[in-house]
């Protein structure tokens, strides 16, 4: 009986220390767990939301740079172009020097959207283009001007009436114009302007 005993006081001892043993291996996991997801979000995430951050300190950097040279041809009393129009050669649309730009109409675009598809859609656009000396001489290429104007068709034939219906699907639009733009001329494209929009 003593042998029984002395045998079921080592059990209890080793049950009592089971507890313990699991909570010091469920904290070392996490402790791992944590230290490994920290380095893989410092690792994969951190240099896109450094890159994602890029552009908009580049904005500010822009505007406090057009502000100063506003206030500096403000003091000299240069503010104004020859013309009147108060538009001197630094003056720029999205950080976009006017002087650079050629405007080139686009023909109006008329299709059905995507959804509903009895609903029709006429746009007037031109296109925004920084135009360099050599293809200044030579002209702008018609192929990719209907290039441009052939994939704006068929963005409009995917869109959805819902979602020009949205406070800022409008200027989605005008996003994703400028981007298809852009690609299709190797970067001429600075910008899309809609002169009318009218939906049937």
């Amino acid at each position: 009986m003593a042998d029984a005993i002395a045998d079921d006081e080592p059990e209890e001892e080793e049950k009592g220390s089971s507890p313990i043993m699991a909570v010091v291996f469920i904290l070392i996991a996490a402790l791992l767990a944590g230290g490994v997801g920290f380095g893989v979000g410092k690792t994969l995430f951190a240099p896109m939301i450094a890159s994602a951050d890029a552009p908009v300190a580049e904005m500010a950097e822009t505007q406090a740079a057009d502000a100063a040279d506003a206030a500096h041809g403000a003091d000299d009393g240069h503010g104004a172009d020859d013309d009147g129009q108060g538009m001197g050669a630094e003056s720029s649309l999205r950080g976009l020097d006017f002087a650079k730009l050629d405007i080139v109409e686009l023909d109006p675009i008329t299709t059905n959207i995507g959804v509903p598809s009895d609903v029709w859609v006429r746009m007037e656009l031109s296109l925004a283009m920084e135009i360099d000396e050599e293809a200044e001489e030579a002209g702008v290429d018609p192929v990719m001007i209907e290039a441009i104007h052939a994939d704006f068709l068929a963005y409009m034939r995917t869109t959805r009436l819902q979602s020009l219906a949205l406070p800022s699907g409008f200027q989605h639009m005008v996003t994703d114009l400028e981007s298809r733009a852009a690609l299709r001329s190797d970067g001429m494209v600075k910008r899309v302007f809609v002169k009318a929009l009218l939906l049937e």
